[in-house]
């Protein structure tokens, strides 16, 4: 499968961990196959992933100078989710041991 095949059946979520995946090991490697594949077959667990993702874009946007409630509202808008369920990856899941 080419890379854009597979980067394309990703979510949001999905690509943005790509994206951090490659930033983090730019050696070339085919990250976003990879990833599919080990969420497809459930070694990855999906939703912890999704969880990581949004922390890191919220944590992203109040870096760069954006009020924390409001950085929630734009990271809902960008995953296609609830405030509600971006407020439950800040606060609920700080207790699973995500980095």
């Amino acid at each position: 499968m080419k890379e854009e095949e597979t980067k394309a059946r990703l979510t949001v979520c999905e690509r943005q961990l790509v994206a951090e995946m490659e930033r983090l090991y730019p050696d070339g490697a085919d990250v976003a196959e990879l990833i599919g594949r080990l969420i497809r077959i459930g070694v990855v667990d999906g939703v912890r992933c999704k969880v990581l993702v949004i922390r890191r874009d919220v944590e992203r946007r109040v870096r760069e100078g954006s009020r924390k409630v409001e950085a929630m509202y734009e990271a809902a808008e960008r995953f296609c989710c609830s405030y509600e369920y971006v407020r439950k990856c800040m606060y609920y899941y700080k207790e699973i041991n995500l980095v």
